[in-house]
């Protein structure tokens, strides 16, 4: 089986983030968030995501008034959520290649459940993954296991059958939590240094590596 995160590792969608973050912020009269720093701050959810802006800006609003722009954003996004994204290249070929291999292909990410479906039925096509998980309400999102869980319990496969793909460290120890493979793609939103440190099984700099990877 086949677990890909999707921002940073099937879609770049660094663009569409920066965008209806600052959208919102503008709303509100905030100062907006240079995309460098956007993509330091994405990761481990829209509602980090947001933290990480208020902090960056040190903006003292009470918490009433942060739990709205949190709900502006999300809206926003999932309103909207296919502009200025698009696979990163080579990635579809991949999958394509795995597909054909009659592999298990499922994109697991700490977006929102809806918008995760969304996005990836408006850009793959309808059942194309066998399987999409995002964030809700009834597990704890990645670095927590319990996704990986969910997954493997939903197809009745063994953690050694699973090999887990993502571009952060907050995927790096999702997998080490779940104990299964756990390849790093340095294509996506952090630094190889980064990546390093945490010290995945593997790190790949493309997506063609990705249908020849052996098991260490």
């Amino acid at each position: 089986m086949y677990i890909f995160d999707i921002d940073g590792t099937l879609l770049n969608t660094l663009k569409v983030i920066s965008y209806h973050l600052n959208k919102t912020l503008r709303a509100y009269g905030l100062v907006e968030i240079p995309i460098k720093k956007v993509r330091e701050f994405v990761g481990n959810g829209p509602k980090v995501l947001l933290n990480r802006a208020f902090d960056y800006q040190n903006f003292d609003g009470d918490e009433s008034l942060k739990e709205e722009i949190y709900k502006v954003y999300n809206k926003s996004y999932d309103d909207n959520p296919l502009y200025l994204t698009e696979p990163f290249s080579g990635i579809k070929e991949a999958l394509d290649i795995l597909k054909e291999r009659n592999e298990i292909v499922v994109a697991f990410s700490n977006k929102p459940d809806q918008t995760c479906k969304k996005i990836l039925n408006g850009i793959f096509g309808e059942n194309y993954f066998d399987y999409i998980l995002g964030f809700r309400n009834d597990y704890k999102r990645k670095p927590s296991a319990e996704g990986l869980m969910i997954i493997a319990d939903h197809f009745g496969v063994n953690f050694s059958d699973i090999l887990y793909f993502g571009d952060s460290e907050v995927d790096i120890k999702c997998g080490k939590n779940a104990n299964v493979f756990t390849v790093a793609c340095s294509w996506g939103f952090r630094d190889r240094e980064i990546l390093e440190k945490e010290k995945p099984d593997l790190i790949i700099d493309s997506p063609e590596e990705i249908t020849s990877i052996r098991r260490i």
